[in-house]
């Protein structure tokens, strides 16, 4: 057991892969939150299209063009996220 931590604390190809890891998970987190965003989006346009569409605002609360900007804007935030936990992981890497 001791040499198995002495090789992950030694190895440089440890130290590495942890933030490939990190840019990965990340990666698939902000697809998996974009297709959320966009089913959303596409229930808002079969809503409109459906039997009901006056009561379309009791779900998604404005038009489709308000639904549209809000969830571009959500998705957009995932981009400072990154950045933010990108600068705070090479903070501890020093």
């Amino acid at each position: 057991m001791a040499e198995l931590n002495k090789i992950w604390h030694t190895s440089p190809m440890a130290k590495g892969n942890l933030g490939k890891g990190f840019k990965r998970i990340y990666f698939v987190l902000c697809g998996l939150l974009a297709w959320v965003l966009l089913k959303d989006v596409m229930g808002h346009v079969q809503c409109l299209n459906g039997e009901l569409p006056d009561l379309c605002w009791m779900k998604y609360g404005g038009g489709l063009s308000y639904t549209i900007i809000t969830r571009l804007v959500m998705f957009s935030l995932t981009i400072p996220i990154y950045f933010i936990i990108r600068w705070v992981y090479l903070g501890f890497k020093k």
